[in-house]
Parts: structure tokens; C-alpha cells; sequence
């Protein structure tokens, strides 16, 4: 078994040494991309929704980063989610700062719908702008990043633009455990998401900048009110429908602290994660996610017995070696083009470890609690979906 996990881990190295390039082609640098972007002679208004339920560590320098854009029809609407903590006084106060900042008060979701998701359709209800970015409460931009989406959105004739961000993470279990989001797009096959033939999108909580006539279009957040990933689902819904979705690099222009140490990182992926694998589709993912995984501890496993002194043969000693390598060679190779900590490549087979336990713990909340816990709230997994 552990000869076959080796012959496999050289498979996807040789796979994964394939897709680097045409992934990072497939989802350029914003910034290069709008550099060839015509502007638009009347910019359309935007209108920024960010829904905050306890969000006072972020929200304070998330919300002036977009009212700092170099962008001139712009408004910057809040749903604070009946948060406990200092959000509301936050954003009294930044408010009456800057009249383009608008505080909507949220109320607990109705039966059927998910906090997050209600959230962002009060928000989107409150917008005036014809374009609607939907970004979370954690998230900085940068001051050209929503002149550069929205000329990209209009060049490239899309109806959602998705802002792949850079990942701020801090100490070792961050660096550590943060990259599987993007190995998972640029060392496996996220280009596919750009086929029209194919039923998959990227979407951000980073930023999804979308068209209002398309979103309505599909019903808006109405239509994945029970949507636990629902920045990917709504990507998914308006390419479903026949509408144009791309997704470019942002890591100049947007960034973001997801989680706060190991804690979070481990509980905040938990509560998603095994939604992401609801459906045909989402099976198919799984079983891939947990060959991969698996095929890269198996080296490090060989290696450890060989060490040991146990009888291992000397070709798995050699093939062991070469995927270890490989795997950290393009780890390497994925963080210097996101321009990211290398050191964390070596971690690489500890990072697989740790993120099986996050999906299988995601796995049992799903399927043996039935439910879903976060910001305070409790929701049956029966009445959640992707």
C-alpha cells in the first residue's frame, strides 16, 4: 500500500509541476490585467457590502481601506449582525466620519436562511450602486484595487470577479496550515473552473465584484440563503445561469488575516469545510482531497521507519526522498510567485497531517452532530447547504 501512496505522490508531483504554470496563466495579477483594461468614460457606482457579526479585531481597518479607494462613485454599506462585542460603537463612530458609510442594523435570519448570507442580502438591499462588491469584515484593500476590478470586470465583459487575496498569516501554525488554500487552486486544477462547460467557479469572501443586474438575475442571496461557503456558491449560481465569472490575483491590491492562530484556524475551517463537499461533485473532490493528503504523508512516513531501522526497501527509500523534494520544490516554487514565506514548503507533510484531522472534524459535525456552530449561532445541517 505505502509502495502504491509513493508511486502516486511522484504522479502528482509530476501533475502538480504541470498545472503550476497553467494555473498562475489562468488566473493572472490583477494589477497586470487592468494595466490593458480600457476605463470606463462614466464609472458605474459601487456599493461595498460587508456584513460584521463580532468583527472589532478588523473591521475598524477594513472598512477605511474602502473608503480610501481611488474610486469616485463609491458607497460603503455595513450590516452589523447583531454583534456583542465593539462593532456597533466602531462603526457609529466611523460613520459619522464619512457620510458614503452607511450602518444597517441586521436581525436575527429568518427560518431557512443562514446569518451571513441574510446579512449580505440586507446589505445588498440597502445598495444603490450598480455593481455590488461582497467582501468580508476582515479584509484591507488597497487604494487601486477597486479601480482595477471594476475596469477588469468591464474589459473582460464578466458579470463577477473573484479577488484571489494575499494571506496574512503570523507564527508558525498559520504558515503552516494557511497555504492548502492555495495549493488548492494552483497546484490542482482551479484553471478548470474558467471552462463554461464545466459547473465549477471561484468565488472570494475577499472580495466577489458583481454585477447587480446579474445578481438579481439569480435571486440575489435569496437563492443560497442556506449557503454555508456561500462566496464560492454564489460564483457557482450566477455560471450556472449562463453568466460570465472570472477570478484574478489580488495579492498587491487585497489582503487578509483569515484566522488567528492555530485555534482558529482549526475550529474556522471545521465549520465549513465538509460543506464544500456536498453533491456528485463535491464526492469526487473529496476523494481527491484525501489522495492527496494522503500521498503527501506517506514519504515522510517511509523516511521516519527507514530512520527507525525497520526493513524498508531501498527503492521506497529513494522514491520517498524524491517526492519529499519534489512536493517542497513546488511548494517553494507556488510561494515564491505569490510572493509568500518559502520556509512553510518543508511543513508540507505536516500541513496534509493537520488538514485530514480539520476535514475529518468538519466530516463529523456535518454527519454525526448534524449541525453547524459559529459566530454564536447553532444551525442544523439538514437545513444548510454548500
Amino acid at each position: 500500500m505505502i509502495h502504491i501512496l509513493l508511486i502516486a505522490g511522484a504522479v502528482v508531483t509530476v501533475v502538480g509541476a504541470i498545472v503550476l504554470p497553467i494555473n498562475l496563466a489562468a488566473f493572472p495579477r490583477l494589477s497586470l490585467v487592468a494595466r490593458r483594461a480600457a476605463a470606463a468614460d462614466s464609472p458605474p457606482r459601487v456599493s461595498v457590502v460587508i456584513p460584521a457579526r463580532n468583527e472589532e479585531a478588523g473591521v475598524e481597518s477594513a472598512v477605511r481601506s474602502h473608503l480610501a479607494q481611488d474610486y469616485p462613485e463609491l458607497e460603503v454599506i455595513v450590516v452589523d449582525d447583531r454583534s456583542a462585542d465593539r462593532t456597533p460603537e466602531i462603526l457609529r463612530r466611523l460613520a459619522a466620519e464619512d457620510p458614503r458609510l452607511t450602518v444597517v442594523a441586521g436581525i436575527e435570519p429568518p427560518a431557512g436562511w443562514l446569518g451571513k448570507p441574510h446579512a449580505l442580502f440586507l446589505g445588498a438591499r440597502a445598495a444603490t450602486g450598480e455593481i455590488l462588491l461582497f467582501a468580508d469584515a476582515d479584509v484591507r484593500y488597497q487604494k487601486r484595487a477597486l479601480r482595477e476590478g471594476v475596469a477588469v470586470l468591464g474589459d473582460r465583459r464578466l458579470d463577477l470577479l473573484a479577488f484571489f487575496p494575499r494571506f496574512e498569516n503570523r507564527g508558525f501554525w498559520e504558515n503552516v496550515l494557511m497555504p492548502f488554500l492555495s495549493i488548492a487552486v494552483f497546484l490542482g486544477f482551479g484553471f478548470l473552473a474558467l471552462s463554461r462547460r464545466i459547473p465549477l467557479a471561484m468565488g472570494a469572501g475577499a472580495g466577489n465584484l458583481v454585477r447587480r443586474r446579474a445578481y438579481e438575475a439569480v435571486g440575489g442571496h435569496g437563492a443560497i440563503r442556506n449557503s454555508v461557503v456561500d462566496d464560492v456558491r454564489l460564483a457557482v449560481t450566477l455560471k450556472r445561469a449562463g453568466f460570465r465569472v472570472g477570478a484574478f490575483r489580488a495579492e498587491e491590491r487585497v489582503a487578509v488575516r483569515m484566522y488567528r492562530g492555530f485555534r482558529e484556524v482549526w475550529n474556522g475551517f471545521a465549520k465549513n469545510v465538509a460543506w464544500a463537499y456536498s453533491g456528485v461533485g463535491g464526492a469526487v473532490l473529496f476523494g481527491m482531497t484525501i489522495v492527496l493528503l494522503a500521498v503527501a504523508i506517506a514519504p515522510v512516513l517511509v523516511l521516519a521507519a527507514a530512520l527507525a531501522g525497520a526493513a524498508v526497501p531501498e527503492p521506497d527509500v529513494r522514491l520517498a526522498v524524491a517526492v519529499f523534494l519534489g512536493s517542497v520544490f513546488l511548494r517553494g516554487a507556488l510561494a515564491a510567485a505569490l510572493r509568500e514565506p518559502l520556509w512553510p514548503a518543508a511543513t508540507h507533510p505536516l500541513m496534509a497531517a493537520l488538514w485530514a484531522g480539520i476535514i475529518g472534524r468538519s466530516l463529523y459535525w456535518k454527519h454525526v452532530r448534524k449541525q453547524i456552530v459559529w459566530r454564536g449561532r447553532r444551525y442544523e445541517a439538514a437545513n444548510t447547504g454548500s
